[in-house]
């Protein structure tokens, strides 16, 4: 067992947050918002909200971001903002998460590829080690977990997923759903034999056909080509545990009309009073222009977990 692994195992045990600079609270919503400047005329505010939720009592949900302090680095690689949900008996699934936010940067900012295939890979090679962790641990055996990156780069975006966490784009006031879930009933979807509204509320729509960890080796869903941005565009990656329950609408309202610290806030309130059934993730990432927000201060890497009440 490596010593990562073996540091991983002792978070859970302690039940302490691992890593630098992270932002923590223990029962309650703990949230980050930091200002990120990008080449050219473009900025991101980004902000990333989580809650155990109301029935829960532990976060298997993760959220992360990072722009590299080395500024050849940041150029080739741009930001990156992950949403991890994990699963699995005990702690498996917060084990499965943490490994996912943990891997995949190291993966991607260490990749010579282009960040599409260098994000896409990163997911993949993030799963294989969460496989096999899983396989030498039997505490742990069958833990997994769903992910959801993006990669924002000068003026393009890239996005790489596994499972149903799923991005978003709010553009112009209108919502746009940039992922489709890996999971039996929107595979049935694709089939034409459930429309989406009867996807929505089946009783099966959280069960997965794809997770990272599940097996030994996976194909990571993303885009053949970049998304060009445009100044105001907001994109939301979040969880189940917020897309379940809180409508199209209601998010495309919260997320075009509120600043990202208090859209998050929002969201996580409107799953709350929704039922609050599943741990609750939301990052929002607005794009903005760099000469309007020159205040804003830069930060480097940031993690957000809640630790078990």
């Amino acid at each position: 067992m490596n010593s990562f692994w073996k540091k991983m195992l002792k978070k859970n045990e302690s039940e302490q947050p691992a890593g630098t600079e992270d932002a923590s609270d223990t029962g309650t919503a703990a949230q980050e918002l930091a200002g990120i400047s990008l080449a050219g005329e473009m900025a991101l505010k980004i902000c990333l909200q989580s809650d155990p939720g109301l029935v829960r009592t532990s976060n298997e949900d993760r959220g992360f971001y990072t722009r590299p302090s080395d500024q050849r680095v940041a150029e080739q690689k741009g930001a990156l903002v992950i949403v991890a949900d994990g699963m699995g008996g005990a702690s498996a699934g917060e084990v499965a998460a943490e490994f996912a936010v943990r891997l995949i940067p190291e993966s991607y900012y260490a990749s010579p590829n282009e960040p599409g295939l260098a994000l896409k890979q990163s997911l993949e090679n993030a799963s294989r080690e969460i496989y096999h962790a899983a396989q030498d641990n039997p505490d742990l055996k069958g833990m997994g977990t769903t992910c959801v990156a993006l990669v924002i780069r000068r003026s393009e975006a890239f996005m790489a997923y596994v499972g149903d966490s799923r991005l978003y784009l709010v553009r112009d006031g209108q919502l746009y759903r940039l992922t489709e879930d890996h999971s039996v009933v929107y595979d049935m979807v694709r089939q034409g034999l459930l429309t989406r509204e009867q996807a929505r509320m089946h009783e099966e729509r959280n069960v997965l056909s794809l997770s990272m960890g599940g097996r030994p080796e996976i194909s990571a869903s993303g885009w053949d080509e970049p998304m060009t941005l445009r100044e105001g565009d907001r994109f939301l990656l979040c969880s189940d545990g917020l897309h379940d329950i809180v409508s199209d609408e209601c998010m495309r309202l919260i997320v075009s009309e509120f600043p990202p610290d208090e859209a998050a806030l929002r969201l996580i309130e409107a799953a709350k009073k929704g039922g609050g059934h599943d741990n609750i993730t939301a990052a929002i990432v607005h794009v903005c222009n760099a000469m309007a927000d020159s205040g804003i201060e830069t930060k480097g890497t940031r993690e957000l977990a809640i630790t078990n009440p």
